[in-house]
C-alpha cells in the first residue's frame, strides 16, 4: 500500500490496491518485479558503499538462480502462483522482455562484482533468447514461441528488441572477455538497426510500440507511442554507437532525440509530457519512468552539450517537487499534469514498478550532473578480482578513473571506492 503496509486483502484493504481489480486479483510473483528489487540494492550500494545493500542484492541473486532459472528448458520463469508456488507460465508464453528484465539484477551484480560463477548464467539466458526468439521472417525478435489466442507468436514489439539493450547488453559489454564482449556489441548494434529500420516513424520521429502492418507507423491510424520509449530508444542506439565506433548510430540518435526532448518539454511549468497523441495534440499528465528516461537522455547529452542540458534544472526541480511522496517515501507513479498532484490512478510499487526506474533515474542524475558541474564522480563496488582500469565504468558511460581504495569488510570481502573523472 502507499503508507508501505502490507495489504490486508481480506478486509479494509487500500484503495490504491482495491481499485485496481487486476492487482486485487492477481496475487503472483513477477520475475520482474524481483529483479529489479535485486537492481535497487545494487544501485543503493553502488552509491553508497553500504555492505548491507550489496549482502540483500547477493540474497536475492542467489534465490534467483536457485528457483527462478529454468534448468530444464532454459531461460527464465516469469511468474509463480501464489497457491502452488510452481513458477510459469509455459516457456512457448514467455516474452523477450520480461526475460530481458531477468538477467536486469543479475546483470548489475557482475558489473558490480565480476563475480565470475554467475556468468555462464547470464550467458545462458542471452543465448537462449536470440537462439529461440529470432525470427528470419520479420528479422526481429518474435513477441512469443507460440501463438496464445488471438495474439499471435510473430508479433513485432519495441520492447523486444529494445529491453535487451538497456537490461544488460550495453552495461555488460565493455566489463566481458574479448569473445563475450564483441557478441554483446554486436548484438546490440543488431538491435539498433531493426529498431531503426523497422519502428521508428520518419515522419513523427518516434518510436511505434508495435508494427505489424504499415499503418502501424501512422499515429493517425493505428500507431501507438510515448516519448518514454521513443527516448529510451534513442539513449540506447547513441549508447551503442558509442561503444561500437558507429558513428551513424550516434549522429542518428543525437540528432533525433534532441528532436523529442523539444517536442517533451513543457515550457509552462518546465517537465516534461508523456506522449504524442493524434491530431497533433499531447500527453501533459506525467509518468514516472518515462519522465525518468527524458532526464536520463538530456543528462547524458549534456555532459558535453550544454543546450542538452539546459532543460535539467527546471526538469529535475518539478520531479524533486511533486514526485516523491514526501510522507512515506517512492515516487508517485502519475503526475496530473493540470494541477501537478498524483493521480492515484495506482499505487507507487506494483508489479512494473518496483525500484528500477526511480533508482535508475537517481543514479543517472547523480552521475550526469556532477560531470555538468565538472565534479568528481563517486561511486562503490565489490569486485571478487580486480579489473583493468578501463574496465570500470560508471554504469553505460566512459570515464577516467582518478583513484581508487579498496577497504576490507568482513561482511563482503572488500569495498572499492572508486573516483571517476570526464565521464562521457
Amino acid at each position: 500500500c502507499d503508507d508501505g503496509t502490507l495489504p490486508t486483502y481480506e478486509k479494509n484493504l487500500c484503495p490504491e490496491i482495491r481499485n485496481n481489480g487486476w492487482l486485487y486479483s492477481d496475487r503472483q510473483r513477477y520475475l520482474v518485479a524481483f529483479s529489479r528489487q535485486i537492481y535497487g540494492y545494487g544501485v543503493l550500494y553502488h552509491l553508497t558503499g553500504d555492505p548491507t545493500f550489496m549482502e540483500y542484492m547477493k540474497a536475492g541473486v542467489q534465490y534467483l538462480r536457485e528457483n527462478i532459472y529454468d534448468r530444464k528448458g532454459g531461460g527464465i520463469a516469469q511468474t509463480q502462483d501464489p497457491v502452488s508456488g510452481v513458477w510459469g507460465p509455459k516457456r512457448e508464453l514467455r516474452d523477450p522482455q520480461q526475460l530481458a528484465y531477468g538477467l536486469l539484477g543479475i546483470s548489475f551484480y557482475y558489473y558490480l562484482t565480476r563475480d565470475t560463477e554467475v556468468l555462464p548464467d547470464i550467458l545462458a539466458v542471452k543465448n537462449y533468447i536470440f537462439e529461440n526468439y529470432y525470427n528470419p521472417r520479420i528479422s526481429a525478435l518474435n513477441w512469443m514461441l507460440a501463438d496464445n489466442g488471438t495474439a499471435h507468436a510473430d508479433q513485432k514489439k519495441l520492447t523486444a528488441q529494445l529491453d535487451q539493450m538497456n537490461a544488460y547488453l550495453i552495461m555488460l559489454a565493455p566489463t566481458l572477455p574479448p569473445y563475450e564482449q564483441e557478441d554483446f556489441k554486436w548484438t546490440s548494434q543488431s538491435l539498433a538497426y531493426i529498431m531503426i529500420g523497422q519502428l521508428y516513424s520518419t515522419k513523427e520521429n518516434v518510436f511505434l510500440l508495435q508494427v505489424d502492418k504499415p499503418s502501424d507507423l501512422d499515429l493517425e491510424q493505428t500507431g501507438t507511442t510515448d516519448f518514454g520509449h521513443s527516448i529510451k530508444a534513442m539513449w540506447m542506439i547513441r549508447n551503442t554507437g558509442l561503444m561500437t565506433g558507429d558513428q551513424y548510430l550516434v549522429e542518428f540518435a543525437e540528432t533525433n532525440g534532441r528532436r523529442i526532448l523539444d517536442r517533451a518539454y513543457l515550457p509552462n511549468n518546465g517537465s516534461w509530457a508523456s506522449a504524442p497523441l493524434k491530431g497533433g495534440q499531447t500527453d501533459i499528465n506525467k509518468s514516472w519512468w518515462i519522465y525518468a528516461e527524458l532526464d536520463q537522455f538530456a543528462g547524458s547529452l549534456g555532459m558535453t552539450d550544454p543546450m542538452a542540458a539546459r532543460y535539467l534544472p527546471n526538469t529535475h526541480n518539478y520531479f524533486l517537487t511533486y514526485f516523491p511522496d514526501k510522507r512515506y517515501g517512492e515516487i508517485w507513479t502519475t503526475i496530473d499534469g493540470k494541477t501537478n498532484l498524483p493521480l492515484n490512478d495506482q499505487p507507487k510499487v506494483w508489479p512494473w514498478k518496483n525500484a528500477y526506474h526511480s533508482l535508475e533515474h537517481a543514479m543517472v542524475g547523480y552521475i550526469t550532473s556532477q560531470q555538468i558541474l565538472d565534479e568528481p564522480v563517486t561511486l562503490y563496488y565489490n569486485f571478487q578480482a580486480m579489473p583493468e582500469d578501463a574496465a570500470i565504468r560508471p554504469y553505460y558511460y566512459s570515464a577516467r578513473v582518478e583513484s581508487l581504495t579498496a577497504t576490507p569488510d568482513e561482511r563482503i570481502g572488500a569495498i572499492q571506492k572508486v573516483v571517476f573523472r570526464d565521464v562521457r
